[in-house]
């Protein structure tokens, strides 16, 4: 497995990676004097950022689960939110009203509330055998479905345990974002944003890659994932000092 601080290294290398690529847009943006240019380097920001933003928030909270998956613990060891995410096929076949008992099939095949029943009786028979079992996040919890809104990498982080309210600060601006980006991704050539909108779309997706990094490494280092994590700490002096990309 893993340890904390290659998780977080991995995810710094990521994260330096995008930040330079925007910076490099921005500093042609400053530099630029035409105002059309200006123009198309505002939005050519705009969907870089957004994509960028998009794309950590997925590679990181996949190298998250990816991580958990190669630690090797039991679904019965690990917290409620780590559990429910691993068990997602499972709860997926216990709502599936295509499921039905196979001696009532025939005879009542529509009494939605037998085969509900049905499915709950075999749910609980397997109960001990399932959550003794490795725990195994699949890639669909981490889904954006190409639209990263505020709520989205809320219910994300929800589903993985992870401090999902922290971002609320953000709300407005990763909502305006998206906005635009889809904006302009739909063919409105005459959505330009502000150069103080700008600057703040940049910020938000900067302090969210950051937050997003510290939050994984924090959950891994204090195993927070377990369902009798140990005592919380201050990791404040235990995250890795990397060079400044800026």
């Amino acid at each position: 497995m893993p340890s904390p601080e290659a998780v977080y290294a991995d995810l710094e290398g990521d994260r330096s990676s995008r930040e330079s690529e925007i910076r490099l847009l921005d500093r042609m943006f400053q530099a630029s004097v035409s105002e059309m240019e200006r123009n198309m380097l505002k939005r050519s920001i705009v969907l870089v950022t957004y994509s960028h933003l998009e794309g950590f928030c997925k590679f990181s909270l996949l190298s998250y689960a990816g991580a958990l998956n190669a630690l090797r613990i039991k679904c019965m060891e690990a917290s409620y939110p780590i559990a429910a995410a691993s068990l997602n096929k499972v709860f997926s076949a216990l709502r599936d009203p295509q499921s039905k008992h196979p001696v009532f099939r025939r005879a009542m095949p529509d009494d939605a509330q037998l085969h509900l029943s049905a499915r709950e009786q075999v749910f609980l028979e397997s109960y001990e055998s399932v959550t003794a079992g490795w725990l195994d996040i699949p890639d669909k919890v981490v889904d954006t479905k190409s639209n990263l809104s505020p709520q989205i990498l809320k219910k994300m982080l929800f589903q993985l345990g992870l401090n999902y309210p922290a971002v609320e600060v953000h709300d407005s601006n990763i909502a305006k974002l998206l906005g635009v980006r889809n904006a302009i991704s739909h063919g409105d050539r005459l959505k330009v944003p502000s150069d103080r909108d700008l600057g703040d779309y940049i910020a938000t997706a900067f302090e969210v890659m950051k937050f997003l990094q510290e939050e994984i490494f924090k959950a891994l280092q204090n195993k927070i994932y377990l369902r009798v994590a140990p005592a919380e700490t201050d990791l404040s002096f235990a995250i890795p000092i990397m060079a400044d990309q800026s």
